[in-house]
């Protein structure tokens, strides 16, 4: 470990890119817990400041892979691997009411991530706040094609690795692993980032490590999640090509107004609620009521995204039309009805009038 310190951790202009070998020695080596916590801080630090190299991205993924075996589906290459690692601090998450879309026509989503205390509000928060359970992944996947899988019960090691952002301060390069695990094997991804190099170092590592199809996305706070009020520049790999897109919602015919992200601050306003509560609410009232608006244009962007991804699509415009029809026929509401812990969904909404929609 020492030895791998001193190679990434010579300054700017000596230090260098691990092997193939040497990046999975040292994940093989942090995961086993055979280097001191000194050790792993070091170079975890060295590592960010240097940055992970295509191969040494593909080398770290691979050797956290080989200690956890792929979800048993019966059929993995149509579910879409959808990562949340991160925190939002000014939007809300419109992944969870899309992913539902999608799921409801037809295309099996798994969302994995891990709960976080400095987070005002993250995907399971909002899952058990909605009665959807989060300890049941490969039954609801098989039978209701949603499910989410928690990455500390999946992989407790990454996800400690994960916990050391508390301490530091910043993410390491565990992050950019689990968000690139796929512990399903599925044939499509689709991943959010912050930072744009890793744009093009995310998809050339997951095109090393064979993964048909995937989508990178330099995300709304760096969640998988396309943007409704600006550009959103992206990388796919398809065909065994990547190419580099800039994805624009006016491009998709959505139409939209002075769209603020729907950030936190600017959720109706529910009396001792938390944040979670709040966007379950929201989510509810939309699958209840899919009227006209930005938050429903943005989900729709996104739900559309995961059917492309899936291939129940051969664009995003195509996409649009299936996930609104999924959405105003009520079946995304009998999607999240199904799921839930509860014989029905609950009445508490938000404070604006609501009707349900026939079935």
């Amino acid at each position: 470990m020492q030895q791998f310190i001193a190679k990434i951790g010579k300054g700017h202009k000596r230090t260098k890119d691990l092997t193939w070998d040497e990046a999975k020695e040292s994940m093989r080596t942090i995961i086993e817990s055979q280097a001191t916590p000194g050790q792993i801080g070091a170079f975890l630090m060295a590592m960010r400041i240097k940055t992970e190299s295509i191969s040494e991205l593909a080398s770290f993924t691979a050797a956290a892979r080989h200690y956890v075996p792929p979800l048993k589906l019966p059929s993995p290459s149509q579910v879409v691997d959808v990562p949340m690692y991160g925190e939002k601090h000014d939007t809300c998450h419109a992944i969870v009411a899309s992913a539902l879309i999608a799921a409801a026509a037809g295309a099996p989503i798994l969302i994995h991530g891990t709960s976080n205390t400095a987070a005002a509000s993250t995907v399971p928060d909002i899952l058990q706040q909605l009665g959807i359970s989060i300890t049941q992944p490969v039954e609801q996947l098989t039978q209701f094609q949603f499910a989410y899988l928690d990455l500390e019960t999946y992989h407790p090691p990454l996800a400690k690795l994960l916990d050391l952002r508390h301490e530091f301060g910043v993410q390491n390069l565990s992050h950019q692993v689990a968000r690139m695990l796929n512990p399903a094997r599925a044939s499509s991804q689709v991943i959010g980032i912050a930072h744009p190099p890793y744009l093009d170092k995310m998809i050339e590592a997951l095109h090393m490590l064979g993964t048909p199809r995937v989508m990178v996305l330099q995300g709304v706070e760096g969640a998988p999640e396309l943007s409704i009020s600006t550009a959103t520049p992206a990388r796919e790999l398809r065909n065994d090509h990547i190419t580099r897109l800039m994805i624009r919602p006016q491009d998709i015919g959505l139409s939209f107004g002075a769209f603020q992200a729907m950030g936190h601050s600017s959720l109706p306003h529910i009396q001792h609620t938390s944040i979670a509560q709040q966007e379950a609410a929201l989510i509810r009232q939309l699958l209840q009521n899919p009227t006209q608006g930005d938050y429903r244009a943005w989900v729709i962007l996104n739900a559309a995204l995961l059917l492309y991804a899936a291939g129940k699509a051969s664009s995003l415009v195509q996409a649009t039309p299936l996930a609104e029809h999924t959405l105003d026929s009520g079946m995304a509401l009998k999607k999240l009805q199904a799921l839930t812990t509860q014989s029905s969904l609950s009445t508490e909404t938000l404070d604006l009038p609501t009707e349900t929609v026939s079935a």
